[in-house]
C-alpha cells in the first residue's frame, strides 16, 4: 500500500483551517466566561495564557505553510510540524492541568488532538526518505 503523504498532511491542513474559526472563537468565548465566571478559577491569567499560544501557534502554522510550501516544501513541513508539537501541548496542559474545564472545552480540544496527532504523524512520515513521492520526469 502506498500512501501519499505529502497529500494527506496537505488535506489535514486545510481541514484544520477550515475547522480553526469555530475553535478560536469558541476558546476565545469559554475563556472570557470563565473570566467573568462566579466558579472559582485560580490560573486563569494562565490558562488565557495557554489558549492564546495554543490559538496563535495554530494561526501562525496555518499561515507559514500556505505561502511558503512551494518555495520550501520539506523546511515548511517541520516547522508546521514543530507548531504542531506546541499546540499539542497546549492540549494536554488544558485537558489535564487546567481547572475546572467546560464541557466544550472537552469536546473541541479532543477533536483537536485527534487532528494534531494525525498531523504531526503524516508530517513525520512526509519528511522522512522512505515515504518521499517518486516523481518520474
Amino acid at each position: 500500500m502506498d500512501v501519499d503523504t505529502e497529500l494527506m498532511f496537505e488535506c489535514l491542513i486545510y481541514l484544520n483551517a477550515f475547522y480553526f474559526p469555530v475553535f478560536g472563537i469558541c476558546e476565545t468565548i469559554m475563556t472570557a466566561a470563565k473570566y467573568n465566571s462566579i466558579v472559582d478559577t485560580p490560573d486563569i491569567v494562565q490558562d488565557a495564557a495557554v489558549a492564546f499560544t495554543k490559538l496563535s501557534a495554530e494561526l501562525i502554522k496555518m499561515v507559514i505553510y500556505k505561502r511558503f510550501k512551494n518555495v520550501r516544501r520539506k523546511i515548511t513541513t517541520a516547522i508546521v510540524v514543530f507548531f504542531t508539537f506546541v499546540t499539542f501541548a497546549a492540549l494536554i496542559y488544558q485537558l489535564f492541568l487546567q481547572k475546572p474545564i467546560m464541557r466544550l472545552e472537552y469536546i473541541l480540544n479532543s477533536i483537536t488532538i485527534m487532528l494534531a496527532t494525525t498531523e504531526i504523524v503524516f508530517g513525520i512520515l512526509d519528511l522522512l526518505p522512505c515515504c518521499q513521492k517518486v516523481h518520474y520526469y
